[in-house]
């Protein structure tokens, strides 16, 4: 065997094993079909294109999309649809805040003194909602790029060192369910139903902005409504959709530890982490089979 060679095959290592049993060798005789020099087989290294196209396949096969690809086992399907909907709810998340952000810029408008505090960059606060209408009309890289767009400037912040730790924590939903929304939606997932997720998008932002008057219940807002789908999920046998909320709420964490540290309304605190914590831990039904 080859040095080169070799490195393929440590390239290919990012396939899943089912993947790698039916397609290694194939995959490996493409790779080398026109490298015959000596040289190259002993020095060279894969292409970056080469690189590229395999970790795409990677992503493709770790979390495929049932008809996708074939003899997909149960548990991968399974692992694509929760990535997926942990991607959706990031952005379901997003558009309800950007709903409290509209109302916030409304209540501004009326009281121009506190406009001071708002800066250029929470104009990327209602990109989500552009994001999440591209992502249901199947346009899935400008919702990605948009997304991406969104949680920049949290991501930004993280470059000081004596906010990153805790701002980390806080950016942490964020941050995953953008990863989740990248990875999940690749090409040859499905596109999620505009008719179903419409509703949901619409009431995430009816909800984002009724909130917004109300300061400081942004985070007890999306707990409550966590635990409630939760609970709705469970009593469906909705494994997709508990298995996705439990790992949200573990992400909401983070955002809960803020008022623990701070000393600051830590009794809600409390409460909300204690939610979170059930929500994880509880059970996830999977539905009969027939």
């Amino acid at each position: 065997m080859s040095n080169l060679e070799r490195r393929y095959r440590a390239l290919l290592k990012v396939l899943p094993r089912w993947y790698r049993e039916d397609r290694e060798e194939e995959m490996v005789g493409i790779f080398l079909a026109d490298r015959t020099d000596e040289l190259d087989l002993e020095h060279s290294w894969p292409g970056w294109g080469e690189t590229a196209a395999v970790l795409g396949l990677a992503a493709r096969t770790h979390l495929a999309a049932g008809a996708a690809l074939a003899t997909v086992p149960a548990k991968v399907v399974w692992r694509g649809e929760v990535v997926r909907a942990m991607g959706l709810f990031g952005l379901l998340l997003s558009v309800y805040f950007a709903g409290m952000f509209i109302t916030s810029m409304a209540y501004a408008h009326r009281h121009p003194e506190i406009v001071g505090g708002l800066t250029w960059t929470r104009v990327f606060d209602v990109l989500p909602i552009a994001a999440f209408i591209a992502l249901l009309a199947g346009k899935r890289t400008p919702a990605k790029v948009m997304a991406a767009l969104a949680v920049l400037p949290g991501l930004v912040a993280l470059v000081d060192p004596i906010r990153m730790g805790v701002w980390a924590l806080y950016q942490l939903p964020a941050l995953v369910t953008f990863a989740c929304l990248c990875l999940g939606f690749h090409r040859e997932a499905p596109t999620p139903d505009a008719r179903r997720f419409g509703w949901w998008g619409g009431g995430a932002l009816v909800l984002g902005l009724f909130t917004g008057f109300a300061s400081g219940l942004g985070l007890v807002v999306v707990v409550l409504t966590v635990v409630i789908v939760r609970v709705v999920a469970f009593v469906r046998r909705d494994f997709v959709l508990g298995r996705a909320l439990s790992l949200l709420a573990v992400l909401e964490v983070g955002p809960i530890a803020f008022p623990l540290l701070g000393g600051e309304t830590w009794g809600i605190a409390l409460g909300l982490l204690v939610l979170v914590v059930i929500c994880a831990l509880a059970p996830v039904r999977k539905p009969r089979v027939a």
